[in-house]
């Protein structure tokens, strides 16, 4: 009796979690719909298509000794900044 009690309970905590996860499942879907929307979004825009065309060309040009040179200097000064 005691016995079935307990597994009652438990059954009913299982079910409860269970509910709980599901429900935190579909909201993380929905926020990563609504991030890779609002990626969309931002990549169209003028802002967005300025920030990856010269992300492009910084790649494009990333073993050139000038960059290669700035690159080095603006990781020294971050270092320095957290040390």
């Amino acid at each position: 009796m005691l016995i079935d009690q307990l597994l009652v309970q438990q059954r009913k905590k299982v079910a409860q979690l269970a509910k709980q996860g599901h429900q935190q499942q579909q909201l993380l879907q929905a926020e990563g719909w609504l991030l890779s929307q609002r990626s969309r979004a931002f990549i169209g825009s003028a802002p967005g298509l300025m920030l990856s065309f010269t992300a492009g060309c910084l790649f494009q040009m990333r073993h050139n000794s000038a960059v290669k040179l700035v690159r080095s200097a603006v990781g020294l000064r971050w270092i320095r900044q957290w040390l």
